[in-house]
């Protein structure tokens, strides 16, 4: 009875969290980017946690009710009892089958941007031990992977100062770890895209990175530069 008590309270506490965080927290951190950042991870890794142990507790329950059955003397319920593992194990299958074809699109979305790096025209400096590369495509853009910072040939025209301002909101995105951020979310939009939760955390983090990117860069350059450059990208 216990267990049944804690299996109703992580569900609610799962609910909760699916359910109210995309609605509470959205635009609630401007001020604060790195304090929501770490608010909707712990939200989201907790409910993660309460989830996986609802599952341990119902998975269990099944196993003690088949043990319980054993000495039962009405073969269907023995019988249906000892199917359920192997249900739950077909469910877990299909799951995984889904999760993969979830998945498939990040994968294309990698290729993609190695495609997007072929067209980098040639590395044009180093920047705090980041490389710069120039990329051979119209318009305003910047982006980072990994150590690497990629910027149109229209951003290498701009002034001096504005420019520096856009290397230093980059290399915030590298020296923060937002890659990172933006991939564990990318993950679980992927593989739960109808839940809200899934697609509030996938857009807070992303918004909540290029604020940090931006008090990051704000420390070594002046706010003027850096919203004029940055107004052009939008």
């Amino acid at each position: 009875m216990e267990s049944f008590y804690l299996l109703v309270i992580l569900i609610e506490y799962v609910l909760l969290v699916t359910t109210s965080a995309p609605f509470l927290m959205a635009n609630r951190f401007k001020k604060a980017p790195e304090f929501g950042i770490a608010l909707w991870f712990t939200l989201f890794f907790t409910a993660m946690a309460a989830a996986t142990s609802a599952v341990v507790i119902a998975s269990w329950s099944v196993i003690e009710t088949w043990y319980r059955l054993q000495a039962n003397e009405n073969l269907l319920f023995t019988i249906g009892a000892s199917l359920a593992p192997w249900v739950m194990l077909a469910l877990a299958g299909v799951l995984l089958a889904v999760s993969n074809q979830r998945l498939e699109p990040m994968f294309r979305a990698a290729k993609e941007f190695d495609l997007l790096s072929m067209l980098a025209l040639r590395e044009v400096e180093s920047f705090h031990r980041a490389k710069v590369f120039e990329l051979e495509v119209p318009g305003y853009l910047a982006l980072t992977r990994g150590n690497e910072i990629y910027l149109s040939k229209a951003v290498f025209e701009l002034p001096q100062r504005q420019l520096s301002a856009i290397l230093w909101h980059e290399y915030g995105h590298i020296r923060l770890g937002h890659q990172r951020l933006k991939r564990f979310t990318a993950l679980m939009m992927q593989l739960a895209p109808w839940f809200a939760v899934s697609r509030g955390f996938s857009y807070e983090i992303a918004k909540l990175c290029e604020l940090t990117a931006d008090n990051y860069a704000l420390r070594r350059v002046y706010s003027k530069d850096l919203v004029e450059a940055r107004r052009l990208f939008s």
